[in-house]
């Protein structure tokens, strides 16, 4: 069998409410998880929240807020480079 490296993120999106709670080990709604950068202990991998794609057919409303997520994420992304 070969060998798989192991991974190691620059960033994690968690997308959703079951995907975020998991990972955080939190029972935090999305809303209140979203709009700020988290650490997963105990590699500490930067960590945003976001809500799920059905959600947003839910809630179209919502979509800035999803954009701001994604830039967000984009941003660890940009300063991991560097």
């Amino acid at each position: 069998t070969r060998l798989r490296p192991p991974i190691a993120p620059q960033a994690i999106l968690a997308v959703g409410r079951i995907a975020a709670q998991q990972l955080l080990g939190s029972d935090t709604p999305v809303g209140r998880l979203r709009g700020r950068r988290h650490l997963l202990e105990p590699q500490q991998i930067p960590l945003i929240v976001t809500y799920h794609p059905a959600y947003l057919l839910r809630s179209p409303g919502q979509k800035r807020k999803v954009w701001q997520d994604l830039c967000a994420a984009r941003e660890l992304l940009d300063e991991a480079a560097t």
